[in-house]
């Protein structure tokens, strides 16, 4: 190899490590603290149910109630947790999910496949699919509201999120009538997955990363969006967020992007629980209430 395509797989590799690097990192750093705050805030045990069953495994769901639910449908968040497609629990959400029903809507938090060499972000997607058809089949049950269905990711679970809205579901349930969510929350997302190396690896033997990428699948109007990033942001550029935006406001949707001066990818503790609120006020708007 000339010296200078040498030089130039080498850069290219350091940028996929650091790409690699800040999803994981997202995991890694976020977790213990998120843990530990978790303990003081002593965090409510949740309901848990199981939303699917593949190949032998249930997957469960853990739902977080409002105090007083006064016998009204509310309306509910769907949350899905990242880690680079490949590593994460849903705990990591848990204090977020409370936040949440502390605000007056039900959330709940969704475990899901993997990817791990078998399962890759095609059988990820498909388990939130199911998740969401799950939640409106029982709604009654559950006391959602089932049109008021919000999804909500980071970073790699933003992909799935949006995926949802973009590629929609396969089912005539929701406000959109496709199946997917009534709303999107998405902080630090992974909308461009065609740009993402390690999605793309993640894709192989599976299907065309193009076929789940927001950006890529974004062909019609999508429900009212929110997407919270941090302008620093070196792992998921903010640029792909604004042309996704942009992108979805030609469509004639809502699409609002909020940027986070000097913040990179992994947000402090003033930083999410700010990002928590600012989600809540844009669900009330939308839906004048709870």
């Amino acid at each position: 190899m000339a010296e200078g395509e040498s030089s130039v797989t080498l850069r290219r590799s350091r940028r996929y490590c650091a790409a690699v690097l800040g999803l994981l990192v997202g995991i890694t750093l976020v977790t213990p603290l998120q843990a530990a705050e978790d303990t003081a805030n002593q965090i409510a045990a949740p309901s848990t149910f199981v939303y699917r069953n593949v190949d032998g495994r249930d997957l469960r769901a853990f739902k977080f109630s409002p105090s007083d639910l006064s016998g009204t449908a509310r309306p509910g968040i769907l949350m899905v947790q990242g880690g680079a497609w490949s590593r994460g629990s849903p705990e990591q959400l848990f204090r977020a999910a409370q936040f949440f029903s502390e605000k007056g809507f039900i959330s709940v938090v969704l475990e899901y496949r993997l990817a791990d060499g078998t399962n890759s972000p095609v059988e990820s997607f498909s388990d939130v699919c199911h998740a969401l058809a799950f939640v409106r089949k029982d709604a009654e049950r559950l006391g959602l509201a089932s049109s008021r269905i919000a999804l909500w990711g980071i970073s790699s679970s933003g992909q799935l999120a949006a995926a949802a809205a973009t590629t929609a579901c396969g089912a005539a349930q929701g406000s959109a009538g496709n199946g997917g969510p009534d709303a999107l929350l998405l902080v630090s997302p992974v909308v461009d997955a065609v740009s993402d190396g390690l999605f793309r690896d993640l894709m192989k033997g599976h299907a065309k990363p193009s076929s789940l990428s927001p950006t890529h699948t974004l062909m019609r109007g999508i429900v009212p969006t929110l997407i919270i990033q941090g302008d620093a942001d070196r792992t998921t550029p903010i640029e792909r967020s604004k042309a996704f935006c942009a992108r979805a406001q030609e469509l004639g949707s809502r699409c609002e992007l909020v940027a986070l001066e000097g913040k990179g990818h992994v947000l402090d503790r003033e930083a999410r629980d700010g990002l928590l609120d600012r989600q809540a006020t844009f669900l009330r708007e939308l839906w004048q209430g709870p």
